[in-house]
């Protein structure tokens, strides 16, 4: 029969219109797109963008397979996308009680690649328990401070050096916990001063060629991609599966 098809031994019609469902049918559907947004939000801290709708609707649409609703995908999906900006501002009503808890919280950082005139890069080690590995100075933005203040300040507590004129070539950037944690990415060939290691790790001249294969802390090869691509400004990094995943512009 045109516009049909068996499954499971069910003849089903393959060209059916959300509007066509019955309002029972809608009733639960909408419901489950508003439990899997929720997921999902609970899980990233952060709603479907347009990249990831089928993260949720996939989910969904399990949902509808097993209660032996017939709908196309497509159909939902779309209906999906028309309802998102509602359902995303349930799930905010709904996990926060007031618009104020919502609010996210930031955290400023920042990390500082430098050059010697010979083209060596200044690598520090980490010695730290929750974050180890072959980095770059920096650190964190203290109230009061512009972010150009706080790279210079954390170079020189960490290494000993007083940078001059770094250059913001990026930002790398995450969400956790309802906090989103941005890290800016400065470069400089010009300091002064004696390199002295600190209680945050030793630091040391090292070639380009070498610094790439030491031992590099989380995130910085994704830091290394921007700061050699004039063409990358931004990596931000996005909860998939319970494993960060980089997207690089």
């Amino acid at each position: 029969m045109k516009n049909h098809k068996v499954v499971d031994g069910h003849l089903l019609q393959t060209n059916k219109k959300y509007s066509h469902l019955k309002l029972k049918q809608k009733n639960r559907i909408a419901e489950w797109m508003y439990q899997e947004t929720k997921a999902y939000y609970e899980k990233n801290y952060v709603f479907p963008n347009e990249a990831h709708l089928d993260d949720v609707v996939k989910k969904v649409y399990e949902r509808i397979e097993q209660a032996e609703i017939c709908i196309p995908y497509e159909e939902v999906r779309h209906h999906y996308k028309k309802k998102r900006s509602d359902l995303n501002s349930r799930v905010r009503r709904d996990l926060n009680v007031g618009e104020e808890k919502y609010k996210e919280k930031a955290c400023f950082m920042n990390l500082c690649m430098i050059q010697d005139e010979q083209g060596n890069v200044l690598a520090l080690d980490k010695m730290n328990d929750s974050y180890t590995g072959t980095t770059f100075p920096g650190g964190h933005v203290e109230p009061g401070e512009t972010f150009r203040e706080a790279v210079i300040r954390e170079v020189r507590e960490e290494t000993g050096l007083v940078i001059q004129n770094p250059e913001l070539c990026g930002i790398y950037h995450w969400n956790k916990a309802h906090t989103h944690n941005m890290i800016f990415l400065y470069q400089t060939k010009e300091f002064s001063g004696e390199l002295q290691s600190s209680d945050e790790g030793p630091v040391y001249w090292i070639s380009m060629a070498e610094f790439m294969e030491k031992e590099l802390a989380k995130g910085m090869k994704e830091v290394m991609e921007i700061m050699m691509n004039p063409n990358l400004q931004e990596c931000y990094m996005r909860l998939e599966k319970g494993v960060y995943q980089g997207t690089l512009c």
